[in-house]
């Protein structure tokens, strides 16, 4: 599942025109749909939103992954573990997006809510600060630059109680 929240544009000193707030949802519009896609396990609709040399700071991998190769092995990597807890539902949320000619950079929330774990604990969301550049070409935009930093870890047994719930 997945659940996109209203988009704001940050506006420049100059501000947003007609075109430019067109374009910062637009902007949104892929950047969230990279979740709605792999959501769904849609590969295809995933890579689509990224150019084939975007760099990655993912939160899965301490090196910069450069394009797509390096993208297919982390993703290889975690098809064979299979390890973690199975995701309910991404939310990205509370974008900033700035959009200057062809280029634009979002900054953005994501939310991973979790599965119920076995013995039907509740796993905390992770919260992840997130920032994309993404650049037009051909009448396109597609995301350059992803750069996740994991500010509340998640998938473990929620212990605010005391006792996981």
């Amino acid at each position: 599942m997945f659940v996109s929240a209203a988009h704001r544009s940050s506006v420049s000193a100059s501000g947003l025109s007609g075109t430019g707030q067109k374009d910062a949802e637009t902007v949104w519009s892929v950047v969230s749909g990279l979740y709605a896609a792999h959501a769904h396990g849609d590969r295809g609709k995933v890579d689509e939103r990224l150019d084939p040399e975007a760099t990655i700071w993912h939160s899965e991998a301490e090196e910069l992954l450069l394009g797509r190769k390096d993208l297919d092995r982390l993703r290889a990597g975690r098809d064979a573990t299979a390890a973690g807890p199975a995701v309910a539902a991404y939310r990205a949320h509370d974008p900033v997006t700035d959009v200057s000619g062809h280029m634009a950079v979002v900054r953005y929330w994501l939310e991973v809510q979790y599965v119920p774990a076995a013995d039907g604990a509740t796993l905390c969301p992770e919260r992840v600060r997130n920032t994309a550049v993404l650049r037009r070409s051909a009448g396109v935009w597609r995301i350059v630059h992803l750069h996740e930093e994991v500010w509340v870890a998640g998938g473990m047994p929620d212990m605010t109680a005391g006792t996981p719930k």
